[in-house]
């Protein structure tokens, strides 16, 4: 599924040693074989199954105060070493994230949690037809001033509660000139994603949990009436439907200043 897929294929394209499955002890004991280091990623669903050394909750600076109305994610927040709030730079002001910090550890009891800043930073890229990276100036121009359908991750759209994603975010960093809304085009099973969650507008969620909600998805987007696609979701959704148009993909990445590094080092100097 698309879902599947958006927790394996950035581990695979970084070449990281990766187990899955869900015999959890075998899985432990195998990495222990292979590896110094075990992190284990829930994704955005699970605490840990292991018994951790260091425990880090990452916290969304869009999203303050849902660590008390989700399970298990106030399962994760009480049980952290170090909470990490990302997507700073995404705040009008930084104070808000300040202000969120000390909710956090108001919420938990504890003052003296380290609570470390980060920012998501979101680039483009857009590859040819024969799999080459284009040039900077070649993605600008396929976006500023265009007409451009967003498809944003799914869970982040759906049950998580956002209106948008980091492809809307970089949509409107580059200059589209109109985010189109992609209800009108949807079809088969996407009909019902959005009259089940009425605050998505301008954002098309990359739903794919089964060979036909994928097929549903491929004809919505091939129905939107657009210049371009802008892509947020953590893999290339170019690998799993024809998009029919040219496609930018948003890339992020965690960005910490030296003093929140600084600090995270810290927290993992225990096992590193």
């Amino acid at each position: 599924t698309i879902e599947e897929r958006e927790e394996y294929e950035l581990h695979i394209e970084e070449e990281n040693l990766l187990y899955a499955g869900v015999d959890y002890q075998m899985i432990l004991r195998e990495a222990e074989k292979e590896a110094d280091i075990v992190l284990w990623d829930g994704g955005n669903n699970d605490f840990c199954f292991f018994k951790p050394t260091v425990t880090i909750c990452v916290a969304d600076a869009l999203r303050e105060g849902h660590e008390e109305h989700y399970y298990p994610g106030e399962i994760n927040m009480r049980m952290a070493d170090l909470v990490m709030i990302n997507k700073v730079n995404s705040l009008q002001s930084p104070d808000l994230a300040s202000s969120q910090a000390q909710h956090i550890r108001d919420f938990l009891g504890k003052q003296d949690i380290p609570i470390i800043l980060g920012n998501s930073v979101v680039t483009p890229e857009a590859r040819g037809p024969t799999g080459q990276l284009l040039g900077d100036s070649v993605v600008k121009d396929m976006v500023y001033g265009k007409k451009v359908l967003v498809i944003d991750d799914g869970p982040t759209l759906t049950h998580g509660g956002m209106p948008f994603g980091a492809g809307y975010v970089l949509a409107k960093q580059m200059g589209a000139a109109e985010i189109v809304d992609p209800r009108q085009a949807a079809k088969g099973s996407l009909v019902g994603v959005f009259q089940k969650f009425q605050h998505l507008e301008k954002v098309l969620p990359a739903m794919g949990y089964d060979e036909r909600q994928v097929s549903d998805l491929q004809e919505t987007v091939r129905g939107v009436d657009c210049d371009c696609i802008v892509t947020g979701t953590p893999i290339n959704l170019e690998n799993v439907i024809d998009v029919g148009k040219n496609c930018v993909r948003a890339r992020y990445c965690l960005q910490l200043d030296k003093q929140n590094m600084t600090f995270l080092e810290l927290a993992l100097k225990p096992i590193v």
